[in-house]
């Protein structure tokens, strides 16, 4: 089960197409279909983008101004501020989230 609040998915497309990306690039440019399989550079790559791409892209939609609602029975102001994320893991938190993951591929 995937949790995810406004564009959290985003985070799970984004790498996931960086990785196929990365793949079908590095069996072209070294003639091998295994070599995505065999060597962990390639997934460092991808999540590292996927990275940089998360966290400036969290920090930009998370960061955007909220809407304050004045409740009319009570009076109480109220502040709707937007929330990207990933399992309750806001957007631009991934950034640093993914650079780990793709050190821990480079030596798998």
């Amino acid at each position: 089960m995937i949790i995810w609040n406004g564009l959290g998915f985003l985070v799970a497309i984004i790498t996931f197409a960086l990785l196929l990306i990365t793949e079908y690039t590095s069996e072209a440019l070294f003639k091998d279909e295994s070599y995505y399989q065999t060597h962990g550079w390639p997934k460092l790559i991808a999540f590292f983008v996927a990275g940089i791409i998360m966290w400036f892209l969290g920090n930009y939609l998370n960061k955007k101004q909220g809407k304050v609602m004045i409740e009319k029975e009570t009076g109480k102001e109220i502040l709707f501020k937007p929330n990207h994320s990933l399992f309750f893991v806001k957007m631009e938190y991934w950034g640093p989230i993914l650079f780990v993951v793709g050190i821990i591929f480079l030596w798998l």
